[in-house]
């Protein structure tokens, strides 16, 4: 198997053979869940907190929080490559009361601060009800997409589990 860049940044970031996480795996484990909660916690506030600046103070800020929303998603796309390129399924089998609100918590800011953003900037125009309209559609179809998805899942491991009987 081949070590990639990400890899290599993963195995420096993470210190193994170093003590910036803790001296053994108890310790380890126990950053790794509280550095799993920070980045939560993280992804719903800061989205939230530039939603609400840029509807409270407007054009002013406007560009500057979407420069930083961008910056943010940096992360997080990085995240999601190196572990789908481990082979850990990601899909959800069932989309519990948790999942839903945690993914609504998540994703709405970004909604609600670029309708607001083109609210803000472009007052003149009318874009952002075009863009809510837009976005609300495509989370029609992404639900929907989801929903088909994840029973395609859901019936492909019940053929496997009943395989293995």
């Amino acid at each position: 198997m081949t070590t990639t860049l990400m890899d290599r940044f993963v195995r420096w970031n993470l210190d193994f053979d170093g003590d910036l996480y803790g001296r053994d795996e108890r310790e380890r484990f126990r950053w790794y869940e509280g550095s799993t909660t920070m980045a939560q916690v993280q992804m719903i506030t800061v989205p939230w907190v530039a939603a609400a600046l840029v509807w409270a103070v407007g054009a002013p800020v406007a560009w500057s929080l979407l420069v930083l929303l961008a910056v943010f998603l940096v992360p997080v796309t990085l995240c999601s490559v190196y572990v789908e390129a481990k082979r850990v399924d990601t899909m959800p089998r069932v989309w519990s009361r948790k999942r839903l609100i945690v993914s609504a918590l998540m994703g709405l800011p970004y909604l609600v601060f670029g309708v607001g953003f083109l609210y803000r900037v472009y007052p003149e125009s009318n874009a952002w009800r075009s863009a809510l309209i837009g976005a609300l559609i495509g989370l029609a179809v992404g639900a929907v997409v989801q929903a088909v998805h994840t029973r395609r899942l859901r019936r492909r491991d019940a053929v496997l589990v009943g395989d293995e009987d």
